[in-house]
């Protein structure tokens, strides 16, 4: 890789450098490599930065959204809530289809994100032990729980909905 500007923030470098790799593994990152025979890609006027990861999407609410994720340099995500208790298998799905490592957050309310309806405006939507058996049912997608919190989602619920949450 010739010529990009190379960002690693924990190596704290920031410089335009060459990348030498070899069976898929970096060996060297520094100017002026050679490349020999090797395949070349011209990175000139393009960033060359560590796999990213984005903390907040809605990857999940079709499941071919997180492909075009790695072109962007995406290397892991998280679904931030759209998929509650009684939606999770779909947002699992997802998940485990995505070409890149995901999590998911867990919405409070069961039937998740409910565009327009306000998913815990009524509070018997936030169903804890939904929640606790869709987590137990998919501990190796379900990463935490999210609680979406204002007027128009929870009405006057918003502690109520957090404490569930917690």
């Amino acid at each position: 890789i010739k010529g990009g500007r190379v960002i690693d923030p924990a190596g704290k470098v920031d410089a335009a450098l060459d990348i030498a790799l070899a069976r898929g593994r970096i060996v060297a990152v520094r100017t002026n490599i050679a490349p020999g025979k090797a395949q070349l890609l011209d990175a000139r006027g393009k960033l060359v930065v560590p796999g990213l990861i984005d903390i907040h999407t809605h990857a999940t609410v079709n499941s071919s959204s997180s492909a075009p994720m790695v072109r962007d340099g995406v290397t892991g995500w998280v679904e931030t809530g759209w998929q509650g208790a009684e939606t999770v298998t779909a947002g699992v799905v997802a998940v485990k289809a995505a070409p890149q490592k995901a999590g998911l957050l867990l919405n409070i309310g069961r039937k998740g994100v409910m565009p327009g309806a306000g998913e815990t405006m009524d509070l018997s939507l936030a169903d804890v032990p939904a929640a606790r058996a869709a987590i137990a049912a998919h501990r190796d997608v379900v990463i935490g729980v999210k609680a979406r919190l204002s007027r128009s989602i929870t009405g006057d619920h918003d502690l109520e909905v957090l404490r569930r949450a917690q």
